[in-house]
């Protein structure tokens, strides 16, 4: 009765607040079909933001067009190479779509973020996975918070359809990262593979996390352009790779063949699989050098298995790891993502925290009930949705959501708990219904866009 009484609280509650949504559930993205076909779709989205990021990345590279171009076939022939000349075509319907030129574009896209000892001194993103048997109920959680120069920041569902040559088809997944281009820094797909991509961890510090580093920093000496930097090395595995055992093949063979580049810094990577699987390995573009599975979390002289960090964030509002170990063995998704962790003050800088994302990986049914709670920027209201669903909100894949939370200092814990009510409630229902092996891709698209509405009405 209490439950009871509290969700009826709750949707009272939610409800009544939806007077004024300022999104409907016809502004939705469908990103699944040819290559073509998607890039059309997001040239014709983010034309504005496209440009406008565009434009600012050729004022930087001014008398330098003929590098870029070689740049561009570099990136062209390396996507072949690893079966993926399918981002090309993407890429030149995007450019065709804005109206600009396909080679600078893709320049642009491939290589606008190897800047990066440039946007990330001194801080940097912070990934962490939590599962059993720290957890309760056996969840299987990967989380990443996104710390850069500020970009407006989209996130979505896609999965490309049509792929030549190939035995395999791309995985749907859902990606994050700016509006302009098309690699991501966080992941998880159909399979449940989730995973990210961080700068090593000796860059990041600093005094108002945990100090200045004392050891060796790995400098990629000589520093190396030529190949993937770490946006695209992501998408690739979110199409490509079932667990974190492929994930780990794929990166010992791009290193073996030349094909990782991010300047004069490696590599962190974090993936997280629907075995509950971790899988934490780096490189120094050249090869491969630090490689664990299973890491667990040492903290105060013990080891909490199922608990693993990244980087060590403190302040002085303590760390996040303190939650999650004192409630060790009972963890939920709703302390994972909350002020306690994974909105902790010591996981953000406020000018930087560009976006976060919680991700429970469901063992049983991956590709419709694997929950993404997906926060723009990293210390805003998360809105949860299921893999199952193929049409994403308009309003988080055109960087309103993005923008409207940044810009309005709205959150309450009270009112996000609404939503994680929600939430649950709804997962219950579903999954009985998927059990019984019903399609329900429209009641998860109803979903994804109610929340979506929600947490934009409450920021009003």
């Amino acid at each position: 009765m209490k439950r009871l009484l509290a969700w009826g609280l709750v949707a009272l509650f939610l409800i009544g607040s939806a007077g004024a949504t300022p999104s409907s559930a016809s502004d939705i993205l469908v990103l699944e079909g040819s290559a073509a076909e998607v890039g059309k779709l997001w040239g014709e989205t983010n034309r504005e933001s496209i440009l406008k990021a565009f434009n600012a990345f050729l004022s930087r590279a001014d008398g330098k067009e003929e590098q870029l171009r070689s740049f561009a076939k570099l990136s062209i022939d390396l996507s072949q190479k690893i079966g993926c000349s399918y981002w090309i075509d993407e890429l030149n319907a995007i450019a065709d779509t804005a109206g600009i030129d396909r080679e600078l574009y893709i320049a642009f896209t491939f290589g606008r973020y190897r800047d990066l000892a440039l946007l990330y001194k001194g801080v940097g993103c912070t990934t962490f996975a939590v599962t059993p048997p720290a957890t309760k109920n056996g969840r299987i959680i990967f989380h990443k918070t996104r710390e850069t120069a500020p970009d407006l920041q989209s996130g979505y569902l896609k999965r490309i359809t049509g792929v030549q040559g190939t035995d395999r088809q791309p995985y749907k997944f859902f990606g994050e990262m700016g509006t302009a281009d098309t690699g991501i820094s966080f992941f998880v797909n159909e399979k449940g593979l989730a995973g990210g991509a961080d700068v090593p961890s000796q860059w990041q510090n600093r005094e108002c996390y945990v100090g200045s580093y004392k050891g060796t920093l790995p400098f990629v000496t000589p520093p190396k352009y030529d190949g993937f930097m770490n946006h695209y090395v992501p998408r690739y595995i979110a199409e490509h790779c079932r667990d974190v055992d492929e994930a780990k093949e794929t990166l010992h063979s791009f290193a073996e063949k030349g094909y990782l580049a991010s300047g004069k810094w490696g590599t962190n990577y974090l993936f997280v699989d629907a075995r509950g699987k971790i899988l934490q390995i780096a490189d120094d573009c050249y090869k491969i050098i630090e490689e664990q599975m299973d890491p667990a979390l040492e903290k105060d002289g013990k080891s909490w298995k199922g608990i693993y960090f990244t980087v060590h964030r403190e302040n002085d509002y303590g760390s996040p790891e303190d939650a999650l170990v004192s409630a060790y063995g009972k963890i939920t998704v709703e302390l994972v993502n909350s002020l306690r962790a994974a909105k902790h003050p010591a996981m953000w800088n406020f000018p930087r925290a560009q976006s976060s994302a919680t991700i429970v990986i469901d063992p049983e049914f991956p590709e419709k009930m694997t929950t993404v709670f997906v926060t723009l920027p990293a210390y805003s209201y998360s809105i949860p949705f299921f893999m199952g669903a193929n049409a994403t909100p308009k309003a988080l894949a055109d960087g309103t959501v993005y923008s409207v939370q940044k810009d309005s200092y709205r959150y309450s814990e009270f009112y996000e708990a609404g939503i994680n009510d929600l939430w649950r409630a709804f997962a219950y229902d579903i999954r009985e219904r998927v059990k019984k092996g019903e399609d329900v891709t429209k009641d998860l698209n109803g979903f994804f866009v109610q929340m979506v509405d929600q947490v934009l009405t409450m920021n009003k």
